[in-house]
């Protein structure tokens, strides 16, 4: 009950997060959602995307499932953790933005170097 209840207010705070976006209704405790920069090229959102997460757990810092939804690239987090509060998820959502912010330029001028292969 827990984790239904925090997906759903997750999803409410991404509706209402400029440079995000719900790409499903929340199923479960599971919320499916991408990064889209204002004016960023659509065509590299899925690799934006994809980066995002691989940057974050190549760190240590956030392991986010990555998945296609609709034959879009989609980051997933799944809230089943009865420890996990509404402000972890805001901090987590907030790196997620940050690490957008810091690799896009990069990634549109194709000198982005991924830390995964």
């Amino acid at each position: 009950d827990h984790g239904i209840k925090l997906a759903r207010r997750t999803a409410d705070h991404i509706n209402a997060t400029d440079g995000l976006e719900i790409l499903v209704e929340p199923q479960f405790a599971s919320v499916l959602f991408r990064v889209v920069p204002h004016n960023y090229p659509h065509e590299l959102i899925d690799s934006l995307n994809q980066n995002v997460a691989d940057e974050l757990f190549a760190r240590g810092e956030a392991n986010i499932g990555v998945t296609r939804v609709n034959n879009l690239q989609s980051l997933k987090i799944t809230l089943l953790s009865p420890v996990a509060t509404f402000d972890n998820v805001k901090a987590l959502l907030s790196q997620v933005l940050s690490e957008a912010e810091r690799i896009k330029d990069a990634i549109e001028n194709n000198t982005y170097i991924p830390p995964i292969d």
